[in-house]
């Protein structure tokens, strides 16, 4: 449209200036072209000239530009019978062994920081101190009245154990006594009241003793005692607890690394739970990589992988230590972790690594990359360079693949010479520029 468009103003243009000359050297136009009909048919004549040099411009042109358009230099690959291999790409960023947020457990004023940013601590290193005196009163006053239970439940079994010593004599004696005025009172020597006496106070005896021997037992012990144990063991635990929320307030390293994070100063007051420090590992390093399912079928655990830090231009030999059983929810995809085998000094967590592994799909295969073939309608097809430098175009049934390669069960055999790129810049016939093969293939 605007070739068109472009050519109708050139010939406006052309007339209007053509037309201007002859006014000015011809007076009175009109009057000549009407009575001297050669000069009119030369006008004419001229008019017919400049409109057909216009259109053979605008013809011409574009079939021109189309010519030079469908000059398509291509790449080409002679196929062959050749071992098929898939590549499985890792690609993840380098994770530490360990990163722990160190947490102060109660709320309380700092009162001393041992640690700073940079620094490597062990586990169990003290980092900071919280202050203690009144957490060091209350276990104070916890283990006194801890203290005090106890004696107390140890009067109450030293009781127990004194009263049953005490009935049971008691009752032997009476039972006893019993025994022997019963004897008395069938020779008549003493009197039935005598007896009954004897008698009651047997039952006395035997009922002061049954009300310490018929007690329910707790852990062999009998109510009576148990009870007070229990009250003593309840002060106890409360003692211990505070004794751990005192040793909780000194804040130590819960394992070895450096200190990346730092939030606590001498003097300022922490609320419970507040981040304090954290703590990176970074003796070994790991890559967690997400892979399709397709992949995540060929890896194995220990396997070697060589990963490249591209930050560091460096390669680190690593392991396949885990293959996820099952597919993530949230990427569709599984996890994949490899263990860096020797970390150094300048590889660091949050690195971008990757690493690939080769895996023989098949033993004799004739294969083209997936960018050679063109999809039509639902059918696939690839173009051969003849011997006439033109392009053919055939339709191909595909076999396995790979996410760059895909075997060709029929459509072309060994020894074609197939186009493997610009496929969407062909149709059958073109002639095409061979420039051989592409120097990556090479």
């Amino acid at each position: 449209m605007d070739d068109l468009s472009n050519f109708f103003k050139n010939l406006l243009q052309n007339i209007k200036g053509f037309l201007l000359q002859i006014k000015n050297r011809i007076p009175n136009l009109r009057w000549q072209l009407q009575n001297n009909k050669p000069l009119a048919f030369l006008c004419i004549a001229v008019l017919g000239i400049l409109l057909f040099s216009s259109l053979k411009g605008l013809i011409k042109s574009p079939a021109s530009a189309d010519r030079k358009q469908l000059k398509v230099e291509v790449h080409t690959k002679v196929l062959a019978e050749e071992p098929m291999y898939k590549t499985v790409t890792l690609f993840g960023q380098t994770n530490a062994a360990a990163k722990i947020v160190v947490v102060n457990k109660y709320a309380g004023m700092i009162t001393d920081v041992q640690k700073d940013l940079g620094d490597r601590v062990s586990a169990g290193d003290v980092l900071a101190q919280q202050d203690l005196k009144d957490i060091n009163i209350q276990v104070n006053r916890a283990e006194a009245d801890y203290k005090s239970y106890d004696a107390y439940t140890e009067r109450y079994d030293a009781t127990f154990n004194s009263n049953y010593q005490k009935y049971i004599s008691e009752y032997n004696l009476k039972k006893s006594n019993f025994d022997r005025y019963t004897e008395l009172f069938k020779k008549g020597a003493v009197s039935k009241l005598a007896l009954d006496e004897a008698e009651q106070q047997m039952l006395s005896a035997k009922a002061n003793l049954d009300s310490l021997t018929s007690q329910k037992l707790y852990e062999g012990k009998p109510a009576y005692v148990a009870e007070r144990a229990q009250r003593a063991e309840q002060r106890r635990n409360s003692m211990l607890l505070l004794e751990n929320q005192r040793e909780d307030m000194t804040i130590r390293a819960p394992r070895d690394g450096v200190i990346t994070f730092r939030n606590a100063e001498a003097g300022s007051y922490a609320q419970a739970g507040s981040h304090l420090f954290t703590i990176v590992d970074n003796s070994s390093l790991h890559l967690d990589c997400q892979v399709s399912e397709y992949d995540a079928a060929l890896l194995k655990t220990g396997e070697s992988v060589s990963v490249l830090v591209e930050s560091l231009g460096k390669k680190y030999p690593g392991k396949i230590t885990f293959v996820s059983p099952d597919k993530s929810k949230e990427t569709k995809n599984y996890l994949v972790r490899v263990a860096l085998d020797k970390a150094d000094g300048q590889l660091k967590s949050g690195m971008f690594a990757k690493g690939s592994l080769r895996f023989l799909q098949k033993d004799k295969a004739l294969f083209i990359n997936r960018s050679a073939v063109l999809e039509l309608n639902g059918k696939q097809y690839a173009f051969v360079l003849g011997e006439d430098k033109k392009a053919h175009r055939k339709a191909i049934q595909p076999g396995i693949r790979n996410t760059e390669e895909l075997e060709i069960v029929s459509g072309l055999k060994a020894g074609d010479k197939v186009i493997t790129d610009n496929v969407s810049r062909l149709r059958e016939g073109l002639v095409v520029t061979d420039l051989g093969k592409k120097d990556e293939e090479k």
